[in-house]
C-alpha cells in the first residue's frame, strides 16, 4: 500500500470520521501533496482547480490545528463569492464536527443576524468574502489576532472581482506569525503579487507533471459560429475583465469593425491598422504603454514591434494563419517574467487547422466554454457587491442616514415597476463602467503598518512593538 492511501489513515480519529462523513476513502492528489507540506508549517503556493479536492488540502490541516478549548478564530479562509464561501464553510465544517470545531461563513448580500450570532458564539474558522469580513472587523464585532493559518481560495478570482483592496486593508488585522497558503487555478502576475505581500519564502505546488513553476502564459480557446464571434468576444472580455489586451485581426476592415464594435459597447479601445498615420498610430501606442488604453485591436502586420510590458491578455478574434504567428502574437504577454493569458476564438472551419498549430508547436491548449447568461449575471452581480461594499465603508456611520437611507424609498420605488427597473439597471450600468474594480497589486505592495483610523480600539495596542517589514511578507514576522 503507498503512502498516498495511507494518508487518511494516520489522521487523528475524529478527522478520519469528519473525512468519512463526506465520504472520502482517499486523497486526491492534491491532498496528497499538499497536506504534508501544510502540516510542515511553510507557506505554498497552490496552483489547482476548482474541483480537484482543494478544500480537503486546507480544510483537514485547519481542523487538526484548531484548539477547541478557545472560542477564538483560529483560521480564515477567503474566497470570492458567497456561494464558494458557503461550500467551502459546510465542507471545514464536516472536517471537524467530531473535534468540536465551529466554522462560520460570512458574505455580503444577507443580513448580519446570524453571522454576528456565529461571531458571538465563538467561531474557530471563518471562511467569507474580504468585503464582508471588514465590516465585522472595523465594528469590533470580528477579532483575528489569534489567527494561526491564512488561506487564499480561488485567489486569481479574488483580485479579478476587485478585493484586493480590502484584502491590503485586512492584512492590518491579522498577526505576523502565521502560515498562509493561497490556491489558485492560474498564477498570473497579479496572484504572484498578491503572494509577495502576504506570504513569506512560499514553495510552489503544482499537479502538472515536470512543472517546477507557475507557467508564463495560460493558453485557452472557445470555439464560436462566425456570426456569434463579436458578440462572444464582448462576453468573453466583460467575464474576464482584462488589464489591458491586444485582439489580434487578419485583416484591416476586421481591425475596423472589432474596434467599432467595442467602442459602441462602452469599451475602452482603439485600433492600430495599415491605414492608420504614423501620427496617430503613436498617439495610440502612447496611450496603450501609460495605461490610458485598455483594448488595442491590430493585424499582425500593424502590431510588429509593439512592447507593451504590462499587457495581461492577447486575444485572437481571427484565427492565426499559421502555428509561427501564434507563437508571434501569444508572445506579447508574459514577458519579462510575468504571467499572461492568450485566448483565441475559434469557428467550425478554423479548428482543423487549430489543432495542427498545437501539434506544431507542441503546446495543450485548454477547450472553455463561452460564459452563459446566468454566468455573466453572477459575475455582474459579484462585482456590483464588491464595489456597493467598499461605497458603503467610505461613508461614516453617523452620515449614512442622510446620504444613504433617506434614498431607499425611491431605490424601492424604482424596482417596483419594469419601466423604472430598467432605469435603476441603468444606473447600475453606468457604475459599473465608471467604477472598474482596483484588480493590480503593485509589486513589493504592502498595507502601511499602522493602525486604520475605523479599527476599534484595542487594550494591549499601547503594548505593542511597531510592525517590522521585511522581504515581501507584509511585514510580519516569520515562525521558526
Amino acid at each position: 500500500m503507498d503512502s498516498d492511501s495511507t494518508l487518511f489513515q494516520e489522521l487523528a480519529e475524529d478527522i478520519q470520521a469528519g473525512v468519512r462523513d463526506l465520504g472520502w476513502t482517499d486523497p486526491m492528489p492534491v491532498q496528497a501533496r499538499v497536506l504534508p507540506l501544510l502540516r510542515a508549517g511553510g507557506d505554498l503556493i497552490v496552483q489547482a482547480r476548482t474541483g480537484s479536492g482543494k478544500t480537503g488540502a486546507f480544510g483537514i490541516p485547519i481542523a487538526e490545528r484548531v484548539d477547541t478549548s478557545s472560542p477564538t478564530t483560529q483560521a480564515l479562509v477567503m474566497a470570492p463569492t458567497r456561494e464558494l464561501a458557503n461550500q467551502v464553510a459546510i465542507e471545514v465544517e464536516a472536517i471537524g464536527r467530531h473535534r468540536g470545531v465551529r466554522t462560520l461563513p460570512i458574505y455580503g448580500g444577507v443580513g448580519y443576524g446570524a453571522q454576528n450570532d456565529g461571531l458571538k458564539e465563538g467561531a474557530h474558522v471563518i471562511v467569507g468574502t474580504p468585503g464582508r469580513m471588514l465590516d465585522h472587523l472595523q465594528s469590533g464585532r470580528m477579532n483575528l489576532d489569534n489567527v494561526k493559518i491564512l488561506i487564499f481560495d480561488e485567489a486569481d478570482e479574488l483580485l479579478s472581482l476587485g478585493f484586493w483592496p480590502d484584502m491590503r486593508e485586512l492584512q492590518t488585522y491579522l498577526p505576523r506569525e502565521r502560515q498562509s497558503c493561497l490556491f489558485s487555478a492560474t498564477i498570473p502576475e497579479k496572484v504572484r503579487s498578491l503572494s509577495r505581500v502576504f506570504l513569506t519564502e512560499p514553495e510552489f505546488v503544482t499537479l502538472s507533471e515536470g512543472q517546477i513553476a507557475p507557467a508564463e502564459i495560460e493558453h485557452q480557446f472557445f470555439v464560436t459560429t462566425a456570426q456569434e464571434k463579436d458578440a462572444n468576444l464582448i462576453r468573453i472580455l466583460e467575464y474576464e475583465d482584462p488589464e489591458s489586451a491586444l485582439i489580434f485581426c487578419n485583416t484591416k476592415d476586421d481591425v475596423r469593425f472589432v474596434t467599432s464594435f467595442l467602442q459602441r459597447r462602452g469599451f475602452d479601445a482603439d485600433q492600430i491598422q495599415g491605414d492608420l498615420a504614423q501620427v496617430a498610430r503613436e498617439e495610440v501606442m502612447g496611450r496603450i504603454k501609460a495605461g490610458e488604453l485598455r483594448f488595442l485591436v491590430a493585424t499582425d502586420v500593424a502590431a510588429r514591434g509593439i512592447d507593451i510590458s504590462q499587457l495581461t491578455h492577447v486575444i485572437s478574434y481571427s484565427a492565426p494563419v499559421t502555428p509561427e504567428v501564434y507563437v508571434h502574437r501569444t508572445g506579447r504577454t508574459g514577458r519579462a517574467g510575468r504571467a499572461g493569458t492568450a485566448i483565441s476564438l475559434i469557428s467550425g472551419l478554423d479548428i482543423g487547422n487549430f489543432r495542427q498549430l498545437q501539434n506544431v508547436n507542441k503546446i495543450e491548449i485548454a477547450e472553455c466554454k463561452i460564459p452563459s447568461d446566468a454566468q455573466m449575471l453572477e459575475r455582474l452581480r459579484d462585482r456590483l457587491m464588491v464595489k456597493v461594499e467598499q461605497e458603503m465603508r467610505l461613508i461614516p456611520e453617523a452620515e449614512r442616514a442622510f446620504k444613504v437611507d433617506r434614498l431607499v424609498p425611491i431605490a424601492k420605488e424604482m424596482a417596483s415597476t419594469p419601466e423604472t427597473l430598467r432605469d435603476l439597471a441603468a444606473i447600475l450600468a453606468a457604475y459599473l463602467r465608471e467604477h472598474r474594480p482596483e484588480t493590480t497589486v503593485a509589486e513589493g505592495t504592502a498595507p502601511a503598518a499602522k493602525e486604520p483610523a475605523s479599527r476599534p480600539a484595542r487594550r494591549d495596542d499601547d503594548d505593542r512593538p511597531p510592525p517590522r517589514r521585511r522581504g515581501g511578507g507584509g511585514g510580519r514576522r516569520r515562525r521558526r
